[in-house]
């Protein structure tokens, strides 16, 4: 399973809190994007010359806006460009160019392109101004052909042939001026009214040359990331194959249109839309008189040849298509219709049975075989010889998966499989440790061997043993020998590899291919060297020797496209992310030399790591469906789909997955990736069920780093559904199967979230031993990004622990981390955390400064809702010591929505008792003991000890203020019980307080004595510790309850706590101890 199988949580601040919030990851924190915000608001002036009117939609370009031209005060629409499509000089450029030649389509039914502009952004909080690119428009009003479609279904001949006339004339125009549209559909057509004498409504023709935001150059059918460029349901058949581009392209497209428009229906049609555009390879398209057999059968004929599969075969132009129509005679390129199939007009057509081959949409797909290719042995005792076994590995690899006849288990999975099954390092295997093989990895073919370097210098002699075995029946298959030249290291594997081709029945490869057999490892013997041993490191956990590998090689061979990507692989293990978006991002520039799965792979991970969701779907989803034997791609797919917040997206993925043929549909990866899809709804019990499946499976096929991965989903469902001791256990169990196979940074990650399991159950101390272990398995591996998270989370955990100085310490560590890393949003947390700090040690104005930045800055620059949600309400909790009432209220109730807006029991229950404790500062103890309540019985709901105990405590001075003294000593009695021993200091210390409050209230000598003792004894411990309110606290309440006042010292000491409470800016225990002056 891939380090990033498991969905992360939006920021380190939600996983440090604890609560039910939290989400475990084994990657640290993948971004979940927010709900969009709109470029411009209303009355926005672009540029200096247009006004924004209002907001009209938004689509893959960007968004679409009414605004007025100031200049000429005309209406336009303005449509800005996402900032990736124009985010070099390159990049705008070419649109230019492309705007220019859609300019040049001047039609009355075609949408016109006035102009393309630039604006300035500069942030109203501060920060680096930014530029919108945007284009201006003709704006127009009515609706989609798409819309029309969706809303009245089909529509009459005569009807079809007045629009379809001035869509012909549209594409005409564009075609006489070498403009391709390439994404032709009836969502690029609006219907806008029209007079009743030209039949109501005006086709025209939208986005010319900027179909989806595509910067195209030429007449190429594919973008620069390898993506096939159009929407499926309306491509030709020559788009689809990523073929060169003519008009008759757009010819196909315009009869799929009509098509639609007279039969209500689409002529292909299956479960995704890349097999939708797939259908159209295999079958021809069904008679529109099959759908509606009143049609006139020229029509039929008509759009028949429309869709013919060569693009010779098709209409010339589209107003040949429409001449054909209006004569009603049949069309010369086509024979008397006989259709071989009938067809449901409710229902798509059934996929043809699945070919052989990737790709095939049928409902039960055929699996390529899998074949693992095991690092051949070194059979030398010469070390510096060892990096052969990894490359020639990846040679081989690589010789047996061009063609895409054969499934390879990727090396980092054979590298797995050999750790979990304890593999001998030997030639060939015993048919028993064959069959675990395919019990572990579902493989087919098992290919092993060995080496030996023989001489020295030039006239050494690469000596390749190779042993290809069934691993169902154990049966040999091929037994291979080749000798070579070292230097002749890629000869030596292309004919050995011609001869494993040979043994399986795939096809010689091409020259093309041969090639890109050579491009998996780099030219020259030394970076080759260099890299083979970088990935040897990586697949060993050994991430910052793979780093500083991969760095060496792209500084030798910057072009080498593998290299980055491993980079970024690497990068991701160490957590430092924005190194790791770079490197793939590269990786993604380079990836054009690749195979196309190759390229479509680097594509998805590239759009994965900068939290592009859409492509990164629209990526995997295309590998899925031209591999839908690849349970990887499937789970990523769902993955990518969750981080996407399309939680029904990914339940369809699920399914589909369901759907593989055993054993592929029975992968425990399935049952992991659905673990994580309905937690991401809520659904813990779901979750569970998944994720002990998950469990069952991989430990059944001794995936032990699997099942890892799955026992931490399944001990976060624990948590939250009120079972942390069980969550222990398993993260206890999780730890142990990372470290037995090695992955510290697994290991690390579980103990995170163990600590916070442990917290969950009052164990802190514990807890703080386990956050320890965290911290140093994070700098073993010189992750210092996940280091940087382990001491955020241990920075609370420290305060809890009475030991502010460490926590202040660890959360300026973290905030260094995270600034080095470029985790911005993360820092910002470790921020909120040090103001929090400041303001227990009694740092009140510094603490306040550093909490108004964190909330702000969380709710500003990063829609963190989680840390603006903590920030406020420490924010709030200061704003109250300080006396600022209403000020404090108003923090509070916003950090109180943010948290109810995200279901956030456990920090709703929290900020209901700052709110209770402010309404009885405010003179309200009647309504502070209903909202005391609420947060009694949701702490009680969620089983949390500590928490029940305190809000016992909080309610129990509410009854005191109230007279209601003996359900107060109920109260408080109820309290001890739950935490009057917490190892939490603060909830200890409040239990504590409390008690002598009300017994200064309603109590006797005896117990006025013993509270007065432990109030010292609370007081000494609170300076020592830093503790500024809780120790003033303390001695105020002893003074009370002692009745000293008229004592010298006791006078004494109070003006020393009026000295210090007024120095501090703690108002409430100032006019306290002011009250008790007075008294005196």
């Amino acid at each position: 399973m891939d380090r990033k199988s498991l969905k992360a949580p939006q920021s380190t601040a939600t996983l440090m809190r604890g609560g039910a919030a939290a989400e475990p990851t084994l990657s640290g924190p993948i971004p979940v994007p927010a709900p969009p915000r709109q470029t411009f608001s209303v009355g926005t002036e672009v540029a200096g010359r247009y006004r924004v009117e209002r907001f009209l939609s938004r689509g893959g370009m960007g968004e679409v806006y009414a605004a007025e031209d100031l200049s000429l005060h005309e209406p336009v629409a303005l449509k800005t460009i996402r900032p990736e499509l124009a985010a070099t000089p390159e990049a705008l450029l070419r649109f230019k160019r492309e705007l220019r030649l859609a300019r040049r389509v001047t039609h009355p039914n075609v949408c016109r392109v006035f102009d393309i502009g630039e604006h300035e952004v500069v942030p109203k909080e501060g920060g680096t101004s930014y530029r919108i690119v945007f284009l201006t428009m003709e704006l127009l009003a009515g609706r989609t052909l798409h819309e029309q479609l969706v809303r009245h279904g089909r529509m009459p001949p005569e009807q079809v042939l007045r629009l379809a006339e001035q869509m012909a004339g549209a594409l005409d125009a564009a075609h006489a001026a070498q403009i391709i549209h390439r994404d032709f559909k009836p969502g690029n057509v609006m219907l806008v009214p029209a007079p009743p004498a030209a039949g109501g409504l005006r086709a025209v023709v939208t986005d010319f040359g900027l179909a989806r935001g595509e910067l195209l150059e030429g007449d190429g059918s594919t973008s620069r990331d390898g993506h096939i460029v159009g929407s499926p349901s309306y491509m030709s058949p020559e788009q689809v194959e990523g073929l060169p581009l003519s008009p008759a392209s757009d010819i196909y497209s315009f009869g799929l249109v009509l098509f639609e428009m007279v039969t209500g229906q689409r002529p292909f049609v299956a479960e995704t839309p890349t097999a939708t555009s797939l259908l159209r390879l295999r079958q021809a398209p069904p008679s529109p008189l099959e759908l509606v057999p009143e049609l006139a059968a020229s029509w039929a004929e008509v759009l028949l040849r429309c869709l013919e599969r060569q693009p010779e075969k098709r209409f010339a132009t589209a107003s040949e298509a429409i001449a054909a129509l209006r004569s009603g005679e049949p069309t010369p390129a086509l024979v008397k219709l006989t259709p071989s199939r009938k067809r449901s007009p409710t229902k798509p057509s059934p996929a043809p049975a699945p070919a052989p081959a990737p790709g095939s949409t049928g409902s039960q797909p055929v699996a390529r075989r899998v074949v693992a290719v095991l690092a051949p042995r070194n059979l030398m005792a010469r070390a510096e010889l060892s990096w052969l076994s990894t490359a020639l590995a990846e040679l081989l690899s690589a010789e047996l998966a061009m063609g895409e006849q054969l499934r390879l288990l990727p090396g980092e999975g054979v590298v797995q499989m050999r750790r979990d099954l304890l593999l001998p390092d030997e030639e060939g295997f015993a048919a028993a440790t064959l069959q675990r093989i395919r019990a572990h990895s579902g493989v087919d073919l098992v290919l092993t061997g060995a080496y030996l370097v023989q001489g020295r210098e030039e006239a050494a002699r690469l000596r390749l043993n190779l042993r290809l075995q069934e691993a169902t029946t154990g049966e040999t298959l091929a037994h291979l020998t080749e000798m070579g030249a070292e230097e002749e290291l890629l000869e030596l594997v292309s004919r050995v590899g011609a001869a494993l081709r040979k043994r399986l029945g795939l096809a010689p490869l091409t020259t093309e291919q041969a090639h890109g057999v050579r491009s998996a490892m780099p030219a020259e013997p030394e970076v080759a060297r260099l890299y083979a041993e970088g990935l040897a490191a990586l697949r060993g956990h050994d991430a910052a020797t793979a780093v500083e590998h991969f760095e060496r090689v792209v500084k030798h061979e910057p072009s080498f496209a593998p290299a980055h990507s491993a980079l970024a692989a690497a990068l991701q293990y160490l957590y430092q992310e924005e190194a790791a978006k770079a490197a793939a991002r590269r990786a993604f520039e380079l990836s054009s030399s690749l195979s196309r799965e190759e390229r479509l792979l680097v594509s998805a991970r590239h759009h994965e790591a900068q939290a592009e969701w859409s492509q990164a779907i629209e990526a995997y989803r295309t590998l899925f469906e031209f591999f839908p034997d690849n349970v990887e791609y499937g789970t990523a797919l769902v993955f990518a789909q969750v981080s996407a917040g399309q939680n029904r997206e990914a339940q369809s993925t699920l399914e589909a997955l369901r759907r593989l043929p055993p054993p592929l549909g029975e992968d425990a990866r399935i049952e992991l990736a659905a673990a994580v899809a309905t937690s991401a709804t809520a659904d813990f019990i779901a979750s569970r069920k998944h994720a002990e499946a998950a469990v069952s499976r991989s430990q059944g096929a001794s995936q032990g780093q699997l099942a890892a991965s799955a026992l931490i989903m399944e001990a976060y469902a624990a948590r939250n559904l009120g079972e942390p001791l069980r969550a222990v256990e398993l993260l206890e169990e999780s730890e142990r199967l990372f470290l037995a196979g090695g992955d510290r940074g697994g290991a690390a990650r579980s103990m995170l979230v163990h600590a916070m399991a442990l917290i969950d159950t009052g164990r802190l101390l514990e807890a703080e031993r386990v956050f320890v272990s965290a911290i140093e398995a994070a700098r073993e591996i010189k992750g210092a990004s996940l280091e940087a998270e382990a001491l955020l989370c241990a920075g609370g955990l420290s305060c809890r622990l009475g030991h502010l100085s460490e926590g202040l310490k660890r959360a300026s560590r973290a905030v260094e981390l995270f600034r080095q890393r470029g985790r911005l949003s993360d820092m910002n947390s470790s921020t909120i955390l040090k103001g929090m700090v400041r303001r227990l040690m009694g740092g009140l104005d510094e603490g306040k400064r550093l909490l108004e930045e964190g909330s702000h800055a969380a709710h500003v620059f990063f829609e963190d809702g989680y840390a603006e949600a903590w920030g406020r309400y420490e924010l709030g909790c200061l704003l109250m010591d300080l006396g600022e009432l209403a000020q404090s209220r108003q923090q509070l109730e916003r950090a109180l929505a943010l948290r109810r807006a995200r279901g956030l029991g456990a920090f709703v229950a929290e900020t209901e008792l700052g709110l209770a404790c402010l309404s009885l500062e405010e003179g309200r103890p009647q309504e502070a003991l209903a909202v005391a309540e609420s947060a009694l019985a949701a702490y009680a709901a969620l089983k949390s000890v500590d928490g029940e105990g305190l809000a016992n405590a909080v309610k129990a001075r509410v009854l005191m203020a109230l007279g209601k003294m003996a359900a107060a000593r109920e109260a408080l009695e109820r309290a001890r019980s739950l935490a009057g021993g917490s190892e939490d200091v603060f909830i200890a210390a409040e239990v504590r307080l409390t008690g002598a409050a009300l017994v200064r209230r309603d109590g006797g000598p005896s117990e006025r004595e013993e509270a007065a003792r432990q109030l010292q004894v609370l007081a000494t411990r609170a300076a020592r510790d830093g503790m500024k309110r809780v120790a003033l606290e303390a001695r105020i309440l002893r003074l009370e309850l002692h009745g000293e006042a008229k004592a010298a010292a006791a006078r004494k000491e109070l003006q020393s706590l009026q000295k210090e409470a007024n120095r501090l800016g703690y108002r409430g225990l100032l006019q306290r101890a002011i009250a008790l002056l007075g008294e005196k």
